[in-house]
């Protein structure tokens, strides 16, 4: 059983959630590049410092959606059972994520209206890093005594989160109305399949 939260941390998240609320907003009436720090802070009534101790950039307003999911990825893929493969493990940790899929959607669709895409590319490189790192070290663990484990963590975690960055992307530019789970799953599954589809 979860510890209840303490209202430090209920404050964090009501700023934090306050920002992005205010973010989406302005960017959506006045354009992503019109847009400051210091008007984003005011709107949401914190100081510029307040808005950087929640995201380090302007972009990562957008990104927000995936930032969350990787602290809690971490945490739910500790908790699978070792017996379960790695597909399975990743795709149950996923499946039982407790997002606010309006959330997702909203930053999705402004990433795709609002930025470009190569600002979209560069930051997804980030993101998709640090999930990579997240798998790499679950799929380490996992397997500490594999041949290769290390060039093999690498692969499979930079695989997995590939795959997983491309399914919300590829929702997001589609106008989020295909179901996000089945994208997942089918992403995921043309890694656990070698691409066989493709080849």
């Amino acid at each position: 059983m979860t510890a209840p939260m303490n209202r430090h941390e209920l404050r964090r998240r009501s700023t934090h959630e306050a920002l992005r609320q205010a973010a989406l907003k302005s960017f959506a009436r006045k354009g992503f590049a019109n847009v400051t720090v210091t008007e984003l802070a005011r709107e949401a009534g914190v100081t510029e410092r307040t808005f950087f101790r929640h995201f380090p950039t302007k972009e990562a307003v957008l990104f927000q959606d995936y930032e969350s999911q990787l602290e809690w990825l971490a945490e739910a893929l500790a908790q699978r059972p070792a017996s379960e493969s790695l597909f399975d493990a990743v795709l149950a940790s996923v499946a039982v994520f407790p997002h606010d899929l309006e959330v997702v959607r909203q930053a999705a669709t402004a990433r795709t209206e609002l930025i470009s895409a190569e600002r979209i590319a560069g930051h997804l490189r980030v993101v998709q890093h640090s999930f990579a790192a997240v798998l790499t070290e679950f799929v380490r663990n996992r397997n500490p005594d594999a041949p290769n484990i290390e060039l093999g963590a690498e692969v499979a975690g930079s695989a997995l989160a590939a795959a997983l960055v491309v399914a919300v992307e590829n929702w997001g530019r589609n106008g989020c109305v295909d179901d996000l789970g089945e994208l997942v799953l089918a992403s995921v599954e043309l890694v656990r399949s070698g691409l066989a589809p493709l080849t």
